[in-house]
């Protein structure tokens, strides 16, 4: 397949925005590959800061996943970066509504050694279609969203065989 022919677009969902920018530098200028931003920086700022304030009502301490959430949806990506430890302490709430909001992105988990395997296979049962550990990032999250946007998935050969075990129970 001729990797020009189709640009994949991806978006990073992480409410860290350090974290956030270091995964977009990964991917700054790469081959086949659109990063979509925060639409909160640049020339819409007044417009879509009317919007999220109207979209956030500050009543817990989850509006700032909802925030991730409000957009992600806007910028509407193909690949979906989401970093799992946001996801671990609160029953993947911020996984739930993302594929629930975003039903067509194909989402990548990025997350440490911290991350149990369970919680991994619980996330991918949720809809996710690949995972990464944030060592690797640096040397596969290029060919990862490739991958990953071409339909195939993309997951470390050690945790096939608990995902081999899983299906076959």
């Amino acid at each position: 397949m001729n990797h020009h022919t189709q640009t994949v677009t991806v978006a990073i969902a992480d409410t860290d925005r350090d974290r956030r920018a270091g995964y977009e530098r990964f991917l700054q200028g790469e081959q086949g590959i659109t990063l979509l931003r925060n639409v909160t920086s640049g020339k819409e700022v007044g417009h879509s800061n009317d919007y999220l304030n109207r979209r956030i009502k500050p009543r817990t301490d989850i509006s700032a996943s909802e925030d991730e959430v409000a957009r992600i949806k806007r910028l509407n990506p193909h690949v979906l970066l989401v970093n799992l430890n946001l996801c671990a302490d609160d029953d993947y709430a911020l996984l739930l509504s993302l594929r629930c909001e975003c039903p067509g992105a194909l989402m990548i988990l990025l997350a440490d050694d911290s991350v149990d395997g369970n919680k991994i296979i619980q996330a991918l049962k949720i809809g996710a279609r690949s995972y990464l550990k944030y060592e690797t990032v640096q040397h596969h999250l290029s060919r990862a969203i490739q991958a990953v946007g071409h339909g195939e998935a993309w997951v470390p050969r050690k945790m096939m065989g608990n995902i081999m075990d899983y299906i076959l129970n």
